[in-house]
């Protein structure tokens, strides 16, 4: 645990559909490099892009909780028993209401980068949280940020590059961290279980025994 008197509190969202290393080893480093204290993983119940969801909000939090071994990950289910939409702002909220005296960090992957600044009250999501960007390659982590900054200008000055000034603000900053390269989709993984291939190196193998055996994908 850091020695701040406020947790910190990473949140994690996504479909997981399934979950798979390429989810979790990223968080394993964010996690362990950030010295976070709890890392929310928060399956969404319907996505706001056109993204189809296959599994079940009930299957997917069962996965999380067959996938995720370390005690520092909790599987919420908040947006799935709020239903509808999902839309992190109103998830992020909810959990600043819960944890007042505490500092969120919000996780996302680079693909979500350039296009963050147009979701939905971003602004609310900026005096609630700090995010944590990761990337696995300089150069498109360079093209991203560009991306982004072209979309929102102000971006730039929120963006920290000195762990300890980012750490010291509790919301308003954005961090990039380069984590682990690991090459997966969870299209490629329900593929993959479609044609009963080895997936020993792509998830736990529990969650691989349990997703054959159910027949989920």
């Amino acid at each position: 645990m850091n020695s701040n008197k406020h947790k910190r509190i990473g949140i994690y969202g996504g479909a997981f559909d399934p979950i798979h290393n390429g989810h979790i080893i990223p968080i394993n480093e964010i996690c362990a490099i950030h010295n976070l204290d709890l890392v929310h993983f928060i399956p969404t119940n319907i996505s706001n892009s056109n993204k189809k969801i296959i599994a079940s909000g009930v299957k997917r939090i069962e996965m999380l909780q067959i996938a995720l071994s370390n005690p520092k990950y909790h599987v919420d289910n908040r947006e799935i028993l709020r239903g509808g939409v999902s839309y992190m702002v109103h998830t992020l909220e909810s959990i600043s209401d819960q944890f007042p005296d505490d500092y969120l960090y919000l996780i996302i992957g680079l693909d979500l980068l350039a296009d963050i600044v147009q979701w939905k009250r971003f602004s609310q999501i900026m005096n609630i949280c700090n995010i944590i960007v990761s990337y696995r390659k300089i150069d498109d982590m360079m093209n991203a940020m560009n991306e982004a900054i072209i979309k929102e200008s102000n971006l730039n000055t929120v963006i920290s590059k000195d762990p300890a000034i980012f750490h010291g603000s509790p919301y308003g900053k954005i961090y990039l961290e380069k984590t682990t390269s690991i090459n997966i989709s969870s299209t490629e993984v329900r593929n993959k279980l479609k044609n009963r291939e080895n997936l020993s190196n792509l998830m736990p193998s529990l969650l691989e025994e349990w997703l054959l055996k159910n027949k989920i994908y």
